[in-house]
């Protein structure tokens, strides 16, 4: 075959493929409560940053390009996986081979805070944990892009990572990455592989340890060399597939603000390295209104998140951003709970970034229908009775709407 045929068989290829549609997910019959046609995608702005996300699907889907990466940063929504791990399986699942990289897994039950169900972890040993947005006397560590560290001087604390949940969901892996520091060279981590101890590559512009691993598998022990006096600080994993695909990175720590990744997360610009996001998705918000309507200023909630986008554009200038607004919700005070009125303020601050910016706003405040539509949503089963977090079907319905938007967004307007 002459170069001139393969080239008119390429682009018919191509243009083939970019008249194909992304599949929806089939929503079940939702209350009233749940407004189905205000689910879309909006772009005050420009979208040619989304439609250059896009482009990077065509070439991934027909096997040209690079794999295509995404970072779902927010809070407590994003902590407990629910909603960011529907949105991974959703986005993976949408052409066949595309699963990529399973992204960062914490061992949170070391800290005794809620766990992403999607994996399994376990700890030995003695171990002091900390939060980005928590007070610490005992532990003050620099914190990483998972906004969560624990620190253990006892030689023969371990930690166990599983990803094997279930036959459909299998993330296996050949490489395991450690992020952490030590009090000094002589303090590093170890992986057990069966009777092997395995020994690492430092990996320098990362400050990671890099373990090779014999076989592919699905689940490690990490052990740790750790002379007396010394001790180790975990700060995140990452399992490594070299799998082409679509690889989803999410950093979510209960309580955090834009503050918190921004000035207590002294690692993130570091981090961000092994991300390099070609889209973000914006879910914090959430804790920066948990305040009366005086205390929240939407000028300072905007150069904040500027401070975070410009960050990110010194490793991805042409990142693409989906704004997530806050849903309607009540906030924790010391009698109980009030009622969050800052649910429009931050609202039209984020349609305000995203004309900035060129950026997507996926409304959530609309589309439970605005203000005091968390009762409802409560009385529904979707949220639970502090009327701040979702339920479990709640957060799985939002990663089900939020691929739909992004589906029907692409196969209406790219070509």
């Amino acid at each position: 075959m002459n170069r001139t045929l393969c080239l008119v068989l390429l682009a018919l290829a191509c243009l083939t493929a970019s008249a194909q549609e992304l599949p929806l997910k089939e929503i079940a019959p939702q209350p009233a409560c749940v407004h189905l046609d205000r689910t879309a995608l909006h772009f005050p702005g420009s979208r040619d940053a989304q439609d250059r996300f896009y482009g990077l699907l065509d070439s991934l889907m027909y096997g040209q390009g690079r794999n295509v990466r995404v970072w779902h940063v927010g809070g407590s929504h994003v902590q407990a996986g629910h909603f960011s791990y529907r949105m991974q399986e959703n986005l993976t699942r949408m052409a066949d081979s595309l699963q990529g990289e399973r992204g960062f897994i914490f061992p949170y039950r070391i800290a005794k805070t809620n766990s992403d169900k999607s994996f399994r972890t376990s700890f030995t040993g003695e171990w002091t944990s900390a939060m980005a947005a928590s007070t610490h006397k005992d532990l003050n560590p620099r914190f990483g892009i998972m906004g969560i560290a624990a620190r253990t001087a006892d030689s023969l604390a371990t930690v166990g990572i599983g990803l094997g949940i279930s036959p459909d969901t299998l993330w296996r892996f050949d490489r395991f990455r450690v992020l952490g520091y030590a009090s000094s060279p002589e303090a590093y981590p170890i992986l057990v592989s069966g009777t092997d101890t395995l020994s690492f590559s430092y990996d320098e512009p990362t400050q990671s340890y890099l373990f090779e691993l014999p076989e592919v598998t699905d689940t490690v022990t990490i052990g740790f060399h750790i002379p007396e006096g010394e001790d180790f600080t975990l700060t995140g994993t990452q399992p490594i597939s070299g799998r082409r695909g679509i690889d989803y990175y999410c950093s979510g720590v209960n309580g955090a603000q834009l503050t918190t990744w921004l000035d207590k997360c002294q690692d993130l610009p570091r981090d961000l390295q092994l991300v390099r996001p070609d889209l973000a998705i914006f879910a914090v918000g959430i804790n920066d209104s948990a305040c009366k309507a005086s205390d929240f200023k939407p000028e300072r909630f905007k150069e904040n998140y500027r401070r975070l986008i410009r960050l990110i554009r010194e490793e991805s200038p042409d990142c693409a951003f989906i704004f997530i607004t806050n849903n309607d919700s009540y906030r924790y005070i010391s009698r109980g709970m009030t009622y969050n009125v800052n649910g429009p303020t931050v609202q039209k601050a984020m349609f305000d970034l995203a004309e900035e910016y060129g950026a997507a706003v996926w409304d959530v405040y609309d589309i439970m229908g605005g203000r005091n539509s968390v009762i409802k949503w409560r009385d529904a089963g979707l949220v639970k009775s502090d009327r701040l977090h979702f339920t479990t079907e709640g957060y799985v319905l939002l990663g089900d709407l939020l691929y739909n938007a992004i589906a029907e967004d692409y196969n209406m307007h790219h070509d």
